[in-house]
C-alpha cells in the first residue's frame, strides 16, 4: 500500500492537470490572467508531483515532475513553466535530503533543454502549435534527465528503467489528451472565425466595409421595434453620388471602385454614424432620430460641403455631386419598406431637381414621381422613333449692326402623349436615362442635314451651335463619330460649334480637357455657356481650349437696374478679352440692356429682343434671305 498510493498519485497528477485544464480554458480569458490562472495550475501540479515522489522516498517508482514541466511550457507557456520549476525547485530544498541539490538540478536542466527545443522551428514551426513530435521529444528529454539522475544517485537497476519509463508514458498520454484538446478547440475557434466572416459578409460591404443593404434593413428594423409605442421618429437619409457610372464608362471600373472607395471614406468621416450603408455602386444610407432636426439639417450640409473638394485619383481631379432623399416614420406602422420606399421617392425627386439637391419626402412626390416615369417612356420611345423632336434655330447677332453672326440649333419635343414637353423638363430625364447621347448623336445628324438643305436653297448659313452634355463629352468615341458625321454630309468640322457648360467640364476636368483638344484637333469651334451662373474655374479655364464664352441670361438680366450687375458684366468682358476669346451676351430682351452691353465692349448678342426659336423656314426667309439683317433690329440700333 505505502507503494501503490504515491504510485497512483504521481502518475494520475497530470492526468488531472488535463481535467482541470479543459475546464480552464474553456472560460477563463486570455492574456494575463489566464496566464496567472495557468501558473497557479501548473504550480499546483508540480508541488503535488514534489509531494508525492521525493516525500515517500524508496517507495517511489513513479515521479511525474518532468512530465509537469513539459505540459506546462507545450501548454501553458513559458510563464507557467517558469512558475512550475520556481514551485519545484522550492519544495525539493524544503523537503530535504543529501539528493536535493541532484533534483533542482535536474528541474532546471530538463527546463532548459525544453526552452532549447523549442527554439528548433522543425519541432514547434509556429507558437501555440503543439505536435506528438514535440511531445515525444520534450518528453524524451525529461526521461533522460530522470535518468540520469537516478544513476548518479546509485538507484536500483529496475527504477533506472521503471521511473523514466513511466513518466514519458504518463507525458504521452496526458499530453496527447491535451492535444487533442487543442486541436478541438483550434477547430471550434476556426468554425466560429468562419461563422463571423460569413455573418460579415452577409451584413457588410466588402469594398468599403460599411452595412450593406441587408445590414442597413437590420439595423433599421432592431431601431423600429426598440422605439415602438414611443413619441420618437426615425429619419432615413439616401445618399446618391452622382457620375460614377460615367467615370466607370470612361475611365474604367477599376478607377470607379477607387474613386467610389475614397467617397464612401469621406462620407463615413462626415457622418460618423455605425448606420451607414452602401446599397449599390453609388447609393448610400444611413438612419437618425427624426427629433434632432437640427442635427439632420447640420449634417446634410456637412455632407454636400465634403463633397464640393475634388477627388484625386490616379493623377486625375475628379467632381462628383450628390442627391439626399429622406424619409422620417409617422406612426408605428410605418415599416421598413414604407421607409425606404419613401426614401427612395424622395431621392428620385431629388435627381430630377439636378445636381446637389435635397428632397424630404411628402405625398406630392408621389404624384410628382408620375411624370418623370412617363417621361422616360415616352423619351424613349421618341428617341428610337426619331419623328417626334424638331430643330429649332435662333439667331446670335452682332451688337452694332444686326447683322447675323451665327445659329444656335435647339432641340423641341412634341408627344403625341405628351403634348408639347419644354426642353427644362425632357432634357434632365434624358441625362439621367442615358438617353442624351443618342438624343445629341440625332441633334447633330439633323443640324448638318438643315445646313445641307439651306447650302441646296442657295443660302450660306454662318456657323451653327450644337448644345454637348457631359456624357456625350466622357464618350470616348463621340470625336471621331462627330467628325464622320459632318464629313458624311460634305461640311467641313469648323461650321459646327459645339457649346457646353463648365458643370459638364468639371465632372471629370482632366479627362474633360483631353476630349476637348481632341474635338478642337479635329476643327470643331467650342464655346462655353451659361457663363457666370455659378462658381467658375478660372485656372480650368484657362487649360480648356475654348473659342467663345457666352454669358448667362442671369448676368443679363440685372443689368441697368443693379450697378452690381455691370460691374459683373465688366470683370467677364475683361477676363474675356484678355484670353482673347469671342464673347456672346446671353438673354438680351431689351434695348437698354442691348445698349449697356455694347458700351461695356461686347459685340455679339443673342437674346428675344433679336429673335425667338425659329423654324428652318423661318430663320431662312426672316435671316438668311436678307443678308443676315433683322430689319426690325437694325431700325432700332
Amino acid at each position: 500500500m505505502n507503494t501503490l498510493f504515491p504510485l497512483l498519485l504521481s502518475a494520475l497528477t497530470p492526468i488531472a492537470l488535463t481535467s482541470v485544464y479543459v475546464a480552464l480554458r474553456a472560460w477563463l480569458p486570455g492574456g494575463r490572467q489566464g496566464n496567472l490562472h495557468m501558473s497557479v495550475l501548473f504550480g499546483a501540479a508540480m508541488w503535488l508531483a514534489m509531494m508525492s515522489s521525493v516525500h515517500h522516498g524508496q517507495h517511489t517508482i513513479a515521479d511525474m515532475r518532468g512530465a509537469i514541466l513539459v505540459l506546462a511550457y507545450l501548454f501553458g507557456g513559458p510563464i507557467p513553466a517558469v512558475v512550475s520549476l520556481a514551485i519545484g525547485a522550492i519544495t525539493r530544498g524544503w523537503i530535504g535530503g543529501p539528493a536535493a541539490p541532484i533534483g533542482v538540478a535536474v528541474l532546471a536542466t530538463i527546463f532548459l533543454g525544453i526552452v532549447a527545443l523549442a527554439r528548433w522551428r522543425t519541432l514547434v514551426p509556429e507558437p501555440g502549435a503543439v505536435s506528438a513530435r514535440a511531445l515525444a521529444t520534450m518528453g524524451a528529454w525529461a526521461s533522460l534527465n530522470q535518468a540520469t539522475a537516478l544513476w548518479i544517485a546509485d538507484a536500483a537497476g529496475p527504477l533506472l528503467v521503471i521511473m523514466p519509463l513511466s513518466q514519458f508514458c504518463v507525458t504521452m498520454i496526458a499530453g496527447g489528451m491535451l492535444i487533442l484538446i487543442q486541436q478541438k478547440t483550434h477547430l471550434g475557434r476556426k468554425l466560429n472565425e468562419q461563422q463571423d466572416l460569413v455573418r460579415t459578409l452577409l451584413v457588410r460591404d466588402r469594398a468599403s466595409g460599411l452595412l450593406n443593404r441587408t445590414g442597413f434593413w437590420l439595423e433599421l428594423d432592431s431601431a423600429l421595434r426598440k422605439l415602438s409605442g414611443t413619441d420618437d421618429k426615425i429619419a432615413v437619409l439616401l445618399v446618391s453620388i452622382r457620375r460614377l457610372r460615367n467615370v466607370s464608362v470612361t475611365l474604367g471600373p477599376r478607377l470607379s471602385e477607387s474613386l467610389l472607395t475614397e467617397a464612401a471614406r469621406r462620407l463615413e468621416a462626415v457622418v460618423k454614424n455605425p448606420t451607414l450603408a452602401r446599397f449599390d455602386d453609388g447609393t448610400f444610407g444611413l438612419f437618425v432620430m427624426a427629433d434632432r432636426l437640427d442635427e439632420t439639417v447640420t449634417l446634410v450640409d456637412n455632407v454636400f460641403a465634403a463633397f464640393r473638394r475634388p477627388f484625386h485619383s490616379h493623377g486625375r481631379d475628379v467632381h462628383l455631386s450628390l442627391n439626399i432623399g429622406i424619409s422620417s416614420s409617422s406612426d408605428d406602422r410605418d415599416g421598413i419598406e414604407t421607409l425606404i420606399a419613401h426614401g427612395n421617392q424622395a431621392l428620385a425627386r431629388s435627381v430630377m431637381l439636378g445636381e446637389n439637391r435635397l428632397q424630404v419626402y411628402d405625398e406630392n412626390i408621389v404624384v410628382q414621381a408620375v411624370r418623370p416615369m412617363k417621361l422616360e417612356v415616352e423619351l424613349r420611345r421618341a428617341v428610337e422613333t426619331g419623328n417626334e423632336f424638331v430643330l429649332r434655330y435662333q439667331p446670335k447677332v452682332h451688337l452694332d449692326t444686326g447683322k447675323l453672326h451665327g445659329i444656335e440649333a435647339l432641340c423641341r419635343w412634341h408627344s403625341p402623349a405628351l403634348g408639347d414637353v419644354a426642353p427644362s423638363e425632357f432634357i434632365p430625364v434624358a441625362e439621367t436615362s442615358g438617353l442624351i447621347v443618342p438624343l445629341g448623336d440625332w441633334v447633330l445628324r439633323e443640324t448638318c442635314r438643315q445646313l445641307v438643305a439651306w447650302r441646296a436653297r442657295g443660302f450660306a448659313p454662318p456657323v451653327t451651335s450644337v448644345n454637348l452634355s457631359a456624357k456625350q463629352l466622357l464618350d470616348g468615341d463621340f470625336p471621331e463619330r462627330s467628325l464622320r458625321c459632318v464629313l458624311s454630309h460634305g461640311l467641313d468640322p469648323s461650321q459646327i460649334e459645339f457649346e457646353l457648360t463648365e458643370s459638364s467640364v468639371m465632372t471629370d476636368p482632366t479627362l474633360s480637357i483631353n476630349v476637348l483638344n481632341r474635338i478642337k484637333a479635329l476643327g470643331f469651334p467650342l464655346s462655353l455657356d451659361d457663363f457666370g451662373s455659378g462658381a467658375s474655374n478660372i485656372s480650368y479655364l484657362k487649360s480648356l481650349p475654348f473659342d467663345c464664352i457666352k454669358i448667362d441670361k442671369s448676368v443679363i438680366d440685372d443689368l441697368g437696374a443693379s450697378d452690381d450687375a455691370e460691374i459683373v458684366c465688366k470683370a467677364i468682358y475683361g477676363l474675356g478679352s484678355a484670353m482673347r476669346l469671342d464673347m456672346v451676351a446671353e438673354g438680351i430682351e431689351t434695348e437698354g440692356q442691348r445698349s449697356q452691353l455694347r458700351k461695356i465692349g461686347f459685340t455679339l448678342g443673342q437674346g428675344f429682343y433679336f429673335s425667338r426659336a425659329l423654324s428652318a423656314d423661318e430663320l431662312a426667309e426672316g435671316w438668311l434671305a436678307r443678308g443676315y439683317r433683322n430689319r426690325d433690329a437694325e431700325s432700332a440700333l
